[in-house]
């Protein structure tokens, strides 16, 4: 699995050991400690799907995937956003932006991993060419 995933957290633990999951599975990494951070390193790097925490100091990871779906730029990049337990993203809201999964805290790496591995298989089956496409 060799693709581009940020990882936009503002706790350095969880971070680091989620970088450190994806890059055991060949994965590039970039981090970010907020959501501004994270749009930035979006626009810049266009990775492959992105892993972001609700909750932040500044730009929280909600603000940031809604700025990111206004950009035709980082629109379509989807979103995993970690969140703590009582907080949820609404359908409405979810509709609008590239949120893609949920994931409570406390979590497992290896559950996240799974997820970034459904999700970009998902993504890679969808660009993938048609056989009746000529």
């Amino acid at each position: 699995m060799s693709h581009t995933i940020l990882i936009c957290d503002d706790d350095t633990h969880i971070r680091c050991i989620l970088a450190a999951k994806l890059r055991t599975a060949g994965c590039i990494v970039l981090e970010a400690r907020d959501g501004e951070e994270g749009f930035t390193a979006a626009l810049a790097h266009r990775p492959a799907l992105i892993l972001t925490d609700y909750q932040m100091p500044g730009t929280d990871g909600l603000a940031m995937a809604l700025r990111l779906a206004t950009d035709p730029l980082t629109a379509a990049i989807p979103l995993i956003m970690l969140t703590a337990r009582g907080h949820s993203v609404d359908d409405e809201t979810r509709a609008k932006t590239s949120i893609r999964a949920l994931i409570d805290k406390p979590f497992s790496a290896k559950q996240v991993l799974d997820q970034v591995q459904r999700l970009l298989s998902q993504v890679a089956t969808k660009d993938a060419p048609h056989a009746d496409a000529a």
